[in-house]
């Protein structure tokens, strides 16, 4: 099956966001049983983003870094700016969204 750039791009950025969504329905679920600020806290926090930049960073740049290895760096850059394009539009769409809903 020929996918296209845009698709790929499209797939990363809805991957993240899902990620994200899930992080933060995770952090409000937390909300509840960690009251404060602790040092277990902090820790859990701070393991959580370096956690959080691994797996977005392998949703985003994990398939463009196979092309670019596989002599096929065009296509990698094109993918990446549809990624980037399709985060505006997702954000677009959350805020715009935000603010009917409020």
């Amino acid at each position: 099956m020929k996918t296209t750039p845009s698709l790929i791009g499209f797939l990363e950025a809805l991957g993240v966001s899902i990620y994200c969504a899930l992080i933060a329905w995770l952090f409000s679920f937390m909300e509840k049983f960690f009251a404060g600020p602790g040092y277990t806290n902090i820790a859990l926090m701070l393991i959580l983003l370096v956690f959080s930049a691994a797996v977005c960073g392998f949703l985003v740049f994990g398939y463009p870094v196979y092309l670019i290895l596989n002599k096929q760096t065009k296509k990698a850059l094109f993918i990446l700016g549809f990624c980037a394009l399709w985060f505006v539009g997702i954000i677009l769409v959350s805020i715009i969204l935000i603010l009917v809903f409020k």
